[in-house]
């Protein structure tokens, strides 16, 4: 009972948290014509903020070990800022090139992923290290498509923001296997 208590007073802090981002575009629009966002805006903004918040509280919640959470942390934080930088102003180019939408398939191979592995550490340690080729297969397709007609971004803007989300992406992967190795030593240590 106390538990399910503090899952709610988080996600309560959460809903506050997002309303609260939410109201900066909000007033900024009302002082500069700069910052036009639309009822879809906030709506995607809103979903997307609370969504991955409401995930890491129930993360929190359900795994003791401190791997898996910092882990689960890195993924969703990387993933929430992938696709808001992709929705707000594209990675390649801007947010209108038809070879930002290839960024929409890490988040479905995570939630695959997860879905295919109910969430154990060995599971996403795999899901993980795959998301993290993900963004540097991208490139290459990018690079390659650079050659015919380039964007609005150079090779090496184009490979160093790639190459950000896959450390990123690696560094969840490698807590994942933390969690994993830590399990097999106390499954193999004697008692």
């Amino acid at each position: 009972m106390k538990s399910e208590t503090s899952i709610k007073k988080h996600l309560a802090f959460v809903a506050i948290g997002t309303a609260a981002l939410l109201l900066v575009p909000l007033i900024a629009m009302q002082f500069t014509s700069e910052v036009v966002w639309t009822l879809s805006d906030f709506i995607f903004a809103g979903v997307l903020l609370f969504g991955t918040g409401a995930v890491f509280v129930v993360v929190l919640h359900n795994m003791e070990n401190n791997s898996y959470r910092i882990g689960a942390g890195i993924a969703l934080i990387s993933t929430l800022f992938l696709v808001w930088v992709n929705g707000a102003v594209g990675i390649v180019g801007h947010e209108g090139e038809q070879i930002n939408l290839l960024y929409f398939i890490i988040p479905a191979v995570g939630l695959i992923g997860a879905f295919l592995s109910r969430f154990k550490s060995q599971g996403l340690c795999y899901t993980l290290f795959v998301i993290a080729t993900l963004p540097m297969i991208i490139a290459v397709i990018a690079l390659l498509g650079y050659l015919q007609e380039p964007p609005h971004n150079s090779a090496t803007q184009i490979l160093a923001i790639n190459m950000f989300f896959t450390v990123l992406f690696s560094l969840s992967a490698i807590s994942f296997r933390n969690v994993v190795r830590d399990q097999n030593e106390k499954e193999l240590s004697p008692e």
